[in-house]
């Protein structure tokens, strides 16, 4: 099981020096790993070899231009198209007015210009001659469009949004203080990119004494879904099924492994994807280490000892995943997990019900009293455990994540808890917001502005690109940090870094940022009585 685990690993690992076309590492990685097999004596010396050779043919498959001769579009954007071809994605310049997604689209195409590795683009078409139809599959997921307007004109469009985020997986009308709240609290990424909902409904099923048809249920839910929890619950789901036809014991951890690497071997750029990375790495946190969590934490009472356990583990492995996305840990998850779960999950329960008797006016009129109660209930709950959450700034985490791991795993090994108890304050005290600073993050590309003082947090961003949660930058902004008098001003481009002055003199800075696909600190700056010292 452990091996099959690494088998993965190493297959991801060469899948991405590839797709980087890091070559040189991914022979290096490739050599190192035969010849490590080969001094320990291990007999899986064929797999060790097969497998770089796998991702190679896997990326040659997928990567190799070609010019399809017609696509079914995925997505649509103000000036392109999203387009795919089989499991390949296309970028399409020109767009039809008429054209919805689901559609395929058969015509004439040309090769338009590059595309982009990491975001699984082959490259730009350029089509003309157009002739649109429409196949089962895209009428069938076409049907959550309707679904959902559906449940917007029957229950209104807060409780609908939430239905719909819920079930089928659309956040499109969702209400924006509840998806924050949910956010923080971390519900957002239970609920729906770990795949609960699907777990929530085959154990309804189970319950309804319809055990024998959940498997179909699950995998059409699945298809119309088109998720990639969804596509894992198929693949999970077909694996048992063939090992009983077989006659041969499955677990769920061995389906979870041949699910991720199925997916990545048929779609390769799925490795650079937040959802497959945090859906697979919180699974097998959960599979692995919930029961040592539970061991560890047996001086807790038992009501609430099952809940942290569960986020422990869930957290274990995505937790430098989640730091490289956003480097403010909330430590409302915890609250999440433990009382509004159980509360959000009679809420999924609630809005499958609600989809299916959304066109019975007698059985939605008994329903609705119910959804009204618990759907405010969740609401205001989520309100007032949020105006309570706080966060830790963990970024120092997200590079030294291992070591603190493994430091804490050899002091557990040798019992010592209150070593264990230590180096956890300790690392919380990094978290704290010490003394006076100034710090430029990237955040998917957009430049702001963190300023640490007296134990306080202060995040800025251009007021044209402003995210929630930040201060918009209008314009220049004169702060007293201590002896320091540090003059903020914003760029004339909208994604500009801002100017830094400090006692009038300006600081040396990028003008503008990379794009990264998170959160990440470019420049450093840290005040201590008269001196100025530059991190990076």
């Amino acid at each position: 099981m452990y091996i099959l685990g690494s088998y993965v690993l190493y297959f991801l690992i060469c899948l991405y020096c590839l797709i980087l076309n890091l070559y040189s590492f991914w022979i290096g990685v490739s050599a190192f790993a035969v010849v490590l097999v080969i001094k320990s004596g291990l007999k899986n010396l064929k797999i060790y070899v097969m497998i770089p050779i796998l991702a190679f043919i896997s990326v040659t498959l997928y990567y190799t231009e070609g010019i399809p001769d017609e696509v079914k579009v995925e997505r649509i954007y103000y000036n392109q198209l999203l387009v795919s071809s089989g499991v390949r994605l296309y970028w399409l310049e020109e767009q039809t007015s008429t054209v919805e997604v689901g559609d395929w689209l058969k015509g004439n195409f040309a090769y338009g210009g590059p595309g982009n590795a990491e975001q699984g683009v082959i490259c730009t078409l350029i089509g003309s001659n157009y002739t649109v139809y429409t196949d089962f599959i895209g009428r069938f997921r076409a049907l959550k469009n309707r679904i959902m307007d559906l449940l917007i004109m029957r229950y209104g469009e807060h409780y609908g949004g939430l239905m719909g985020s819920l079930v089928l997986g659309n956040q499109k009308y969702m209400n924006e203080e509840r998806a924050q709240n949910m956010g923080e609290l971390g519900i957002m990424h239970i609920l729906s990119i770990s795949g609960f909902h699907f777990s929530l409904l085959e154990s309804a099923l189970k319950k309804l004494r319809m055990k024998k048809i959940a498997p179909m249920v699950l995998i059409i839910y699945g298809v119309f879904l088109d998720s990639i929890p969804g596509y894992r619950t198929i693949i999970s789901l077909i694996y048992r099924m063939v090992g009983k036809t077989i006659k041969k014991d499955t677990n769920a951890l061995t389906g979870i492994f041949v699910g991720m690497f199925l997916q990545a071997f048929f779609m390769p750029y799925y490795i650079f994807k937040q959802g497959y990375l945090l859906t697979y790495l919180s699974s097998l946190g959960i599979l692995i280490f919930y029961p040592h969590f539970l061991q560890y934490l047996k001086i807790l009472p038992s009501v609430i000892r099952g809940s942290i356990a569960l986020t422990c583990s869930a957290l274990f492995l995505s937790f430098p995943v989640i730091l490289s996305f956003s480097p403010d840990f909330s430590m409302g998850v915890f609250i999440g997990n433990f009382i509004l779960v159980p509360l959000y999950s009679i809420i999924t329960y609630m809005s499958f019900l609600g989809v299916l008797v959304s066109g019975i006016p007698v059985l939605q009129t008994v329903l609705y009293p119910f959804i009204d109660s618990f759907f405010l209930l969740s609401f205001y709950a989520g309100r007032f455990f949020s105006s309570y959450n706080s966060s830790v700034n963990l970024e120092h985490l997200s590079l030294q994540y291992v070591p603190w791991i493994l430091m804490v795993y050899l002091l557990l090994r040798y019992h010592k808890k209150r070593m264990v108890f230590t180096l956890m304050v300790f690392v919380l005290c990094l978290s704290l917001p010490f003394g006076t600073s100034v710090s430029i993050y990237s955040y998917f590309g957009k430049p702001y502005i963190r300023v640490i003082h007296n134990f306080r947090k202060y995040d800025m961003m251009d007021y044209r690109v402003a995210e929630k949660g930040f201060i918009p930058l209008r314009g220049d902004v004169s702060l007293e940090l201590g002896r320091k008098t540090v003059l903020i001003k914003p760029h004339l481009i909208k994604k500009g870094v801002p100017s830094i002055l400090v006692n009038g003199k300006s600081l040396s800075l990028s003008d503008e940022l990379p794009y990264y696909r998170g959160v990440k600190k470019h420049h450093h700056i840290l005040f201590w009585r008269d001196l100025v010292y530059k991190v990076h």
